[in-house]
């Protein structure tokens, strides 16, 4: 792991107080100020050489996280005034009732993992490289479903331990529909309004849940506005976040879930499938990055007919939402 050659301006100016405080005590009582010089000394050494559970390397950036999600999220007007409220507000709490708890839903490619990633960025100063941020993928890390009781003992060991080390973690669990039935209960305690567990305060993690279920439930949705001559602009959370919840402890990981018959999971947050002009801003994003901002309209008209769209004949949403936008690229140019 690198090493931070400098010290942040704002460590530099507690150091300095920390110090002129012991060198006051230091007069009455030298051994307790070596004491205190050398707490100092070592908090610093270690920060220096690792990662340490607050600023800078764990702070909110609300400004980078308005940025990044209005400008590089397309079509999703629900999520983000959600996030943005949910996350400032629970950053923002120096003891938050409970840990705040995501559950997404929608078709691959339209935004979840993306929005996962963004908030990561913006809280942690290593991003994904942080020690304090935790994935899992049941294709990788739950994949024999009758082996649910060993996941729960470790599952519950790696949020115990982990907490422990930083009361600031975010847990983020994906491919949720492979989740093996049940596994998620072990987190019940954890979720819940509880001030101590073990001995460890979990109120201020952050666990988000990542599903497809109610994909199909949200293309409807969507497609009904539509039908009606409505902008999809128009739907609002509260009409959704019941049948969210439904599908949810009716199939996939979640299934008869603990989490949700005791209303620990804050907020269902609703992705919808991502139609043309959506689609065609992540184009243009993906080429932006690449240095390509000058590629012709025709060809990213070409681009959007090679991908698969729903229903064929009015090829309204894409299939694949923006997932499979930089391979395209590759082989057009």
């Amino acid at each position: 792991m690198p090493r931070n050659k400098t010290m942040p301006h704002n460590k530099i100016v507690i150091f300095y107080i920390l110090l002129w405080n012991v060198c006051i005590v230091v007069c009455f009582d030298p051994f307790t100020a070596l004491g205190g010089i050398t707490a100092i000394a070592s908090y610093y050494m270690k920060c220096s050489l690792t990662e340490c559970c607050d600023t800078p390397y764990v702070a909110l950036n609300y400004t980078g996280l308005k940025h990044d999600l209005t400008t590089k999220l397309h079509g999703q007007h629900i999520v983000i005034p959600t996030i943005l409220r949910s996350i400032k507000s629970h950053m923002e709490d120096a003891d938050p009732k409970k840990p705040l708890v995501f559950s997404f839903h929608g078709w691959t490619g339209i935004g979840k993992s993306f929005v996962s990633q963004i908030i990561v960025d913006n809280i942690y100063k290593k991003k994904e490289k942080s020690t304090f941020v935790h994935y899992f993928n049941s294709e990788i890390h739950f994949t024999h479903k009758n082996e649910v009781g060993i996941y729960k003992d470790i599952l519950h060991s790696w949020i115990h331990h982990n907490v422990t080390r930083c009361e600031r973690s975010i847990f983020i669990f994906d491919e949720l529909d492979s989740m093996p039935e049940g596994l998620f209960d072990v987190l019940t305690p954890f979720l819940g309004h509880n001030r101590i567990v073990d001995g460890v305060n979990y109120r201020k993690a952050i666990f988000i849940f990542l599903s497809n279920t109610g994909g199909d439930l949200l293309m409807k949705a969507v497609h009904k506005q539509r039908e009606n001559g409505k902008k999809r602009e128009d739907i609002k959370l509260h009409e959704l976040q019941p049948v969210l919840e439904s599908s949810a402890y009716n199939q996939g990981g979640l299934k008869n879930s603990k989490l949700i018959g005791r209303s620990l999971i804050d907020h269902f947050v609703p992705f919808f499938p991502l139609e043309r002009s959506h689609v065609r801003s992540c184009i243009i994003d993906e080429l932006r990055r690449r240095g390509l901002s000058g590629v012709k309209q025709k060809i990213i008209s070409g681009i959007l007919d090679d991908l698969s769209w729903y229903p064929e004949d009015l090829r309204l949403y894409s299939k694949s939402g923006c997932k499979k936008i930089s391979q395209r690229i590759g082989l057009v140019l």
